[in-house]
């Protein structure tokens, strides 16, 4: 299997993120990893932006640092793949503890994880 791109969150530096550089992960994260499971991070995803709006970023941050353990769990369990969690892992590495980048790249990360979802095509 061809290695996806490396991921960066910057719509300025990487303006295909949201086209092929998703389109590109979604295929490489859809071996063993199951549509629900993916469903489900994203909600995760939304419920954290949603707590950002009455909260502070910095608040909320070490929630999103905590869906690396979610993701791991998810591996464990067989039901989403290694892909995946690298995916993961190197879009949380790029959040910052800093309430305006962070949250900038909370929202570019939210994006990215929706235009995979977007492409997903569903693993076995």
């Amino acid at each position: 299997m061809k290695q996806p791109p490396k991921i960066i969150l910057d719509l300025k530096k990487e303006p295909e993120l949201l086209n092929t550089v998703a389109r590109e992960w979604a295929d490489a994260v859809s071996y063993k990893t199951k549509k629900t499971q993916i469903r489900n991070y994203y909600d995760k995803i939304l419920e954290l932006q949603e707590e950002m709006k009455d909260k502070s970023f910095l608040d909320v941050y070490p929630f999103v640092k905590m869906l690396n353990s979610k993701v791991a769990y998810g591996v464990a369990r067989g039901v989403v793949s290694m892909e995946f969690q690298k995916m993961m892992e190197e879009c949380l590495a790029q959040i910052p503890y800093d309430e305006k980048k962070g949250k900038e790249k909370f929202e570019v990360f939210k994006y990215f994880f929706e235009a995979v979802l977007g492409f997903f095509k569903g693993g076995n």
